[in-house]
């Protein structure tokens, strides 16, 4: 199944989607992996983040030896949370009043627009069923500092004042984590017997600070629809 859909999503894209997937998948891993070797340093850093707090007139509150990006998602958590994000979004486009527990407000003139071409497409139709999704990693982007936990390897060969300069303005902040993912999907629209093929991107953004990790839930700020086809029946 995932095969023939992401070919599919290729030849319209004319580009390959494998790879960005990979890469995004290696970096996420990475980041979890990087954030349990920087426990072991985090008195160094708190260190730095106290006497900033400091100079900026406010507190900094860390008791014994604080951990580090607290709340990290594997690349398999952050999948399913994304494939899950994504049938959310794809069922709103059937229903005008349909409640999410994912806030989709920033996406609504997406949404309306789906549900004009559903009418025109699939009238008569009395809802959806997914029947086929594939979902992708596209990027990961945040602040510099997830790129320099990426980098980390092994405790014995950190370059302490080289790790705080990449991570100490991190400490004090929080920035927005953005997940860039593509789904790839087939749908039925019962009781027609037309199907649907899509490839949507969607961005999926969430707060991140380099102590807490993940702050909040993640919110779909973006949804684009790359490719789009109609047919009785697809190709496999």
């Amino acid at each position: 199944m995932a095969r023939h859909l992401l070919s599919w999503a290729e030849r319209g894209l004319q580009k390959g989607l494998e790879e960005p997937h990979l890469q995004t998948t290696v970096f996420i891993d990475a980041i979890g992996r990087s954030s349990r070797i920087l426990t072991a340093v985090s008195p160094f850093l708190v260190s730095i983040a106290r006497l900033r707090f400091w100079l900026h007139g406010r507190s900094f509150q860390a008791d014994g030896t604080p951990e580090l990006v607290r709340n990290w998602n594997t690349s398999e958590e952050f999948l399913q949370g994304a494939e899950q994000a994504y049938r959310h979004v794809i069922l709103a486009t059937t229903k005008p009043a349909w409640e999410s527990d994912v806030d989709l407000s920033r996406v609504r003139p997406w949404l309306e627009e789906q549900q004009a071409l559903k009418s025109r497409d699939f009238p008569g139709s009395d809802g959806l069923k997914l029947t086929k999704l594939l979902v992708q990693f596209q990027s990961l982007a945040g602040p510099r500092s997830l790129e320099a936990l990426q980098e980390i390897r092994d405790i014995t060969r950190l370059n302490k004042e080289e790790l705080k300069d990449k991570l100490e303005q991190d400490l004090l902040s929080e920035t927005k984590l953005k997940l860039d993912i593509l789904a790839i999907a087939e749908a039925q629209h019962p009781p027609l017997s037309t199907k649907e093929r899509r490839a949507d991107r969607l961005l999926l953004e969430s707060s991140f600070d380099l102590r807490e990790g993940i702050t909040s839930d993640f919110t779909v700020a973006e949804v684009e629809t790359l490719l789009r086809d109609t047919a009785e029946n697809f190709e496999e």
